[in-house]
């Protein structure tokens, strides 16, 4: 029997953060397709392949002639195959911003978005599953009701990390607020710098971080706002996950802003490390542990005003908690490793 993962167009972002606890914790006997703009060390059962859809359809008729009914192939990459395998297929399902009614755009945007494609593979490669798998109690209801309330949608439990507590940084800080997400719509960065316009006419310049790829600072007007503005606002980009976790020693809380995630990661590892955190009252917010502060995502006035609390109360760093991720009914991730898989 042969263990594939397959994880191709996987390479930035959340997605890419699952990928590595996969990487770190399989054996040498699972073979990995993967996506070639990813920086990782090359090893005997890692194959690289180009992202472009093409390339990817092309690899996909190859790699059904190399396998058969003993094998089983994960596609971690969130889509199913849009041709039919003879071996077990098994998705991991992440992305739900593939389905309109869950990422709230316009028709139009939708229409001209890459989205709409992942929307048709999804569709037409559904029947191709033998196994369902999510990360978060939010992902499961969501692919629940695309699947016509599909009965066998598992949860695994990747969150282990988190429960282990890690002692407080020091209060040397450089930025009040950290913003980790990339510059896709639905991150919302339009709300943060409209929140920070407002405060520097009350005079009020809070220092933020940013993680924005190059070719993102310009659609969101970032080098025009912080200078007509004066705003303090800073981008950083780190691709390497655990290169950019000791950026959040240097930041006092973290400032989430996403209309839709299925997980919200920075929110966990923000709370691990220590940091206040300031999130939308939106389900995913509190689907593991709660936010110190939550706001309505469609009030800007109730963002401004956390903010501008926050910065009067000046607090310290928060002691944290002890405290266990719990996923009811879900599969233990090194089970789900040594016995499904």
């Amino acid at each position: 029997m042969t263990k594939i993962i397959y994880a191709v167009g996987i390479h930035a972002d959340g997605g890419l953060n699952i990928l590595e606890k996969f990487l770190d914790r399989c054996d040498n006997d699972v073979i990995f397709y993967l996506d070639n703009r990813i920086k990782i060390k090359k090893k005997e059962n890692y194959i690289f392949v180009n992202g472009s859809s093409f390339n990817r359809l092309v690899h996909l008729f190859k790699l059904k002639s190399r396998t058969n009914i003993k094998d089983h192939i994960l596609f971690l990459n969130g889509l199913p195959p849009i041709i039919k395998f003879n071996s077990e297929i098994s998705v991991a399902f992440q992305n739900a911003n593939i389905f309109r009614t869950f990422y709230k755009i316009g028709f139009l945007n939708w229409i001209f978005s890459r989205d709409i494609l992942r929307n048709l593979i999804f569709s037409f490669g559904k029947k191709n599953v033998d196994n369902w798998f999510v990360f978060s109690p939010i992902s499961q209801k969501i692919l629940n009701k695309e699947l016509n309330k599909y009965s066998n949608i598992k949860i695994i439990n990747v969150l282990s990390d988190f429960n282990n507590k890690v002692e407080s940084f020091s209060n040397d800080y450089k930025y009040d607020f950290i913003y980790p997400a990339s510059g896709l719509k639905h991150k919302n960065h339009n709300l943060l710098f409209e929140t920070l316009i407002q405060l520097s006419k009350e005079n009020i310049y809070p220092k933020v971080l940013i993680t924005l790829e190059q070719k993102y600072l310009n659609e969101v007007n970032f080098y025009k706002y912080r200078k007509k503005y004066k705003l303090k606002i800073e981008n950083y980009f780190e691709k390497n996950q655990k290169i950019f976790i000791d950026i959040y020693k240097r930041c006092r809380c973290l400032l989430y802003l996403s209309r839709n995630e299925t997980i919200g990661l920075p929110i966990l590892e923000a709370n691990k490390y220590g940091l206040f955190t300031i999130a939308p009252d939106l389900d995913y917010s509190s689907q593991f542990i709660e936010p110190d502060f939550k706001f309505d995502i469609n009030s800007k006035n109730e963002l401004k005003n956390i903010i501008k609390n926050f910065l009067l109360k000046s607090p310290e760093k928060k002691i944290i908690k002890d405290y266990k991720i719990k996923i009811e009914n879900s599969l233990d991730f090194e089970n789900f490793l040594n016995n499904i898989l």
